[in-house]
């Protein structure tokens, strides 16, 4: 097994200070006692239409692009460059560190590359400095404008929508995810943890991902196993006698919601592993 500086939440945000350098000093701030308000008439609220309008388009630009030129917002979409036409594809939702940004998160996790064609990644841009938490969070409609995008111009499949981030962008992953459990899949959460938000909000069940360090300077890896813990209460996983998965991870799939949680502590700070890309393709490659 493998493990990667410091964080303070706001009233609305998450803000992270500092990297992998050995800071130290952190500030809790308030827990969000509030539940996700979807906005109106989107994805978020609604779930994904019974027929993907995208399934039946052709000539959908592809390679790496640009989001605000596609008018979707900020951040950076990749689109395998052999699309099969009618073929849905899986999409991973990527958020940043907080005062990162999306290319420097996609040079990260690497993921694009991991999926080698197999799936849609957007990396995507906060609207502010750091991800929001907040009820009526500005992060959640950008995320709902790039899903009803990906909807109308590609076939992806719904039903294997996955959130992925990195410290402040992981606890936003978490929160936005076990908000709205019909619209994802699964999450994978790098140096995360769930305790700035309201945890009565997550009820469902949900495959789930944990990859962090432990040396991890700003979220102790005591905040990841209990996130890990409850995604397994949650799932009704069995605790007993998980398997290897992958080379960094351990697999618990004895889960009486038919869901899967994987966990990938490793002797690191708080970063993303060289490996985090290809453990999460494989997670997301095995969650049906």
């Amino acid at each position: 097994m493998h493990l990667p500086a410091l964080l303070s939440v706001g009233v609305l945000g998450i803000a992270a200070v500092g990297c992998s350098s050995g800071d130290s000093g952190f500030d809790a701030g308030p827990v969000q006692h509030l539940c996700l308000l979807p906005p109106d008439g989107g994805i978020l609220a609604g779930g994904f239409p019974s027929a993907i309008p995208g399934c039946s388009q052709s000539g959908q630009p592809t390679g790496v692009l640009d989001l605000k030129t596609l008018g979707w917002g900020d951040g950076v979409l990749v689109v395998p460059e052999m699309l099969t036409p009618g073929a849905p594809l899986p999409v991973l939702l990527v958020f940043h560190g907080a005062g990162g940004n999306a290319e420097e998160t996609r040079a990260e996790f690497q993921l694009d590359g991991a999926a080698d064609g197999g799936a849609i990644v957007a990396y995507l841009q906060s609207s502010a400095a750091t991800w929001n938490i907040g009820q009526a969070t500005p992060d959640a409609r950008r995320v709902d404008v790039v899903l009803q995008h990906l909807t109308e111009s590609y076939c992806i499949d719904p039903h294997r929508v996955f959130g992925v981030g990195f410290s402040a962008g992981a606890v936003f992953g978490l929160y936005l995810t076990c908000n709205v459990p019909a619209v994802f899949r699964g999450v994978a959460s790098v140096a995360g943890t769930d305790d700035r938000f309201d945890i009565s909000c997550c009820t469902s069940p949900q495959s789930a991902i944990v990859i962090h360090g432990s040396f991890d300077a700003a979220f102790a890896i005591t905040q990841a196993q209990s996130v890990r813990n409850r995604y397994l209460g949650r799932d009704g996983c069995s605790v007993a006698n998980p398997t290897d998965a992958g080379a960094d991870c351990q697999e618990y799939a004895a889960c009486t919601s038919g869901e899967r949680v994987d966990w990938c502590p490793w002797n690191g700070d708080h970063s993303v592993p060289t490996w985090a890309g290809e453990e999460i393709w494989r997670f997301v490659s095995e969650v049906r």
